[in-house]
């Protein structure tokens, strides 16, 4: 095998040269998005599975899937000592900036920016070891009361309405969402909650080791109805012929069929 040209490249989250056994995924994320855009209900979803399987890989599809829909898209991995507002605060800043175009003053995304300002004070959000700044007047008395539950809705609903106010959609996607603390979850469930009864354009697709199923029950009741959790697994045998042999085709290069077999056995189609 030429160093140079080897087609195959594992890692964490890179992408493969032959993105198989996934199509089911790319057109629910593909039908989400487009109801979301036309004011629709669609259920946010978290992909589950083991490590390894390319639950990042397909969160990175998914934001490039997004994108070229004219979403506006941000993924943010959850560290596992980090809280939920330390995590969110600048993925949203992100959103409002993007909502906030110099070609037309946008009352809901300055709007938006306050808010956002009154929760990072109310929960002394930091970066590293610097807390985190708002060049806006904070919102007096809209998510600042210190309450995650309260305040985390309200900051989504003034996102939301920033995004519908430009005719956007948003989708914000989360990785390692297992390692999101039981009652911030909550607030995160909580908070599209809210999204689903305004019929604002947000989603949220995130993905977790199996847990995270759980996590979402033990959080809140109605988390199924908000959220469907598809599985990630490891590829049936017709996929990973596909996405062992395609790659190497284009490299002029064909695996005996024998070796294909062994290859499937020894790995039980685990990518």
């Amino acid at each position: 095998m030429d160093p140079i040209t080897n087609p195959y490249a594992p890692g964490a989250g890179n992408q493969p040269p032959e993105l198989a056994g996934r199509d089911d995924i790319l057109e629910r994320t593909r039908t989400t998005l487009a109801r979301v855009q036309a004011g629709r209900f669609a259920k946010s979803f978290m992909l589950v599975g083991l490590r390894g399987v390319g639950k990042t890989v397909l969160l990175n599809k998914i934001e490039d899937i997004a994108e070229e829909n004219k979403y506006i898209a941000t993924i943010v991995e959850t560290p596992e000592n980090k809280s939920l507002p330390d995590m969110l605060v600048p993925c949203l800043r992100r959103i409002l900036i993007r909502l906030d175009t110099k070609e037309k003053v946008n009352v809901a995304a300055k709007h938006g920016m306050g808010v956002l300002k009154s929760f990072v004070g109310a929960f002394k959000v930091k970066v590293g070891d610097i807390e985190f700044g708002v060049d806006v007047p904070s919102t007096r008395g809209t998510a600042d009361s210190g309450d995650l539950d309260n305040d985390l809705p309200e900051l989504f609903e003034a996102v939301g309405v920033a995004a519908r106010n430009r005719q956007r959609a948003v989708a914000i996607i989360i990785d390692e969402l297992q390692y999101v603390a039981e009652n911030e979850f909550s607030a995160l469930i909580m908070a599209m909650h809210r999204i689903s009864q305004k019929q604002l354009p947000i989603i949220l697709i995130g993905a977790g080791l199996p847990p995270l199923v759980g996590l979402a029950g033990r959080s809140k009741s109605y988390a199924e109805r908000l959220f469907d959790y598809p599985r990630v697994d490891a590829l049936e045998s017709r996929h990973a012929r596909v996405a062992l042999a395609e790659p190497a085709l284009r490299e002029n290069v064909k695996f005996h069929r024998d070796a294909v077999d062994r290859i499937f056995s020894l790995t039980h189609g685990y990518p």
